[in-house]
């Protein structure tokens, strides 16, 4: 089992759960890597920029795939039912995505390296997608808090109009791996349930110490990323009182909206079957729980009373902070400081 990401849609959540639950799921058959193994020297010259591979490159990624073969057929020995591998550097990086405003670009050709790896193995696939104006926010927070400068109104508009939609992204991975099982669900919906995800990937496990409220990696909120800023000597992106927990939010209500119709062509498209390429697990919460009580009528008889309980999903969180996002604008549009008009930082790029 491959689980790919995507970058910023919960993986670091998913192998930070993977990671606390790995004995109980070995002695239940699984074994998991997540990035503390894949990226220790396992994948060695695998997880490359294709325009960046050398020839030394090439000599890692051979022992790397013979390496995770022996692996492979080690773990099989040993009586172990499934191999899951959560590495969302497989398909590219975030950084790639933005510099080349596109969302994984090359993806097919990433993955084409890992086929040796994985030949005469039944593979399932998993891809969490998450709703465009949220991810490239996520990402451009990320990298913002990592060296990068502010976005500029060039490169909003190229990430609101690039090409590449998660249906693209699928069909690419569907053509690298025609004979997997791809499954595909909605961050908002499934980035708070790692226990779902990993039963939609392998079946249920027992025992296992699952934490509802686990959610690693977060965006910085808008305080803490203009203290980034004025510590670079950069300007803030808002000045004035700013309330705990409030979003930033580049994309203005125009590209908003033009993202929000695009996500939701690809849920249709994913609901409507995906043209066979992809089952959709939608994460739909099962119907509200109702819990009886006793309560004691006016003529002294004793009737049941039905209350209902239920808890807000990822989604609906995602939505009430961004209602209270503050939007791009002020003294970071674009025009005022010319370190913006790089768009975003390029060290580190691979």
């Amino acid at each position: 089992m491959l689980h790919l990401g995507a970058h910023r849609c919960a993986s670091t959540t998913f192998q930070k759960f993977l990671w606390n639950n790995r004995v109980s799921l070995a002695n239940q058959g699984l074994t998991t890597w997540t990035p503390k193994r894949t990226r220790d020297g396992l994948m060695l010259g695998l997880m490359r920029h294709p325009a960046l591979i050398s020839v030394q490159d090439e000599r890692n990624a051979m022992r790397s795939i013979g390496r995770i073969r022996i692996e492979v057929e080690r773990l099989s020995r040993n009586r172990q039912r499934g191999l899951l591998i959560s590495e969302e550097n497989m398909i590219g990086s975030m950084r790639n995505n933005v510099l080349d405003t596109r969302l994984y670009p090359l993806l097919g050709e990433r993955l084409m390296r890992f086929i040796p790896a994985f030949e005469g193995r039944r593979l399932r696939i998993a891809l969490c997608i998450r709703a465009y104006e949220d991810l490239w926010t996520s990402s451009l927070s990320y990298l913002l808090s990592r060296g990068g400068t502010v976005p500029n109104v060039d490169l909003l508009d190229f990430l609101t109009t690039q090409p590449r939609r998660w249906r693209h992204v699928i069909r690419d991975i569907a053509q690298v791996f025609p004979d997997a099982e791809v499954l595909v669900w909605p961050f908002e919906r499934m980035a708070g349930t790692p226990a779902a995800q990993l039963s939609a990937l392998w079946g249920k496990p027992h025992g296992l110490t699952e934490d509802e409220t686990l959610w690693r990696n977060r965006s910085l909120d808008l305080i803490d990323l203009n203290k980034v800023l004025a510590l670079r000597g950069q300007s803030v992106i808002k000045d004035g009182p700013i309330g705990t927990g409030t979003r930033w939010m580049p994309f203005d209500e125009d590209q908003r909206a033009l993202l929000r119709a695009e996500y939701r062509a690809d849920l249709d498209w994913l609901e409507r079957g995906a043209d066979g390429l992809a089952r959709f697990v939608s994460g739909r919460p099962a119907p509200m729980h109702y819990e009886q009580q006793q309560t004691n009528a006016p003529d002294g008889r004793t009737t049941p009373a039905i209350r209902a309980h239920s808890s807000p999903d990822r989604g609906e969180i995602i939505r009430t902070a961004t209602q209270d996002a503050v939007h791009f604008g002020g003294r970071q549009d674009g025009t005022k400081d010319s370190r913006i008009e790089r768009g975003v930082g390029r060290t580190g790029a691979s």
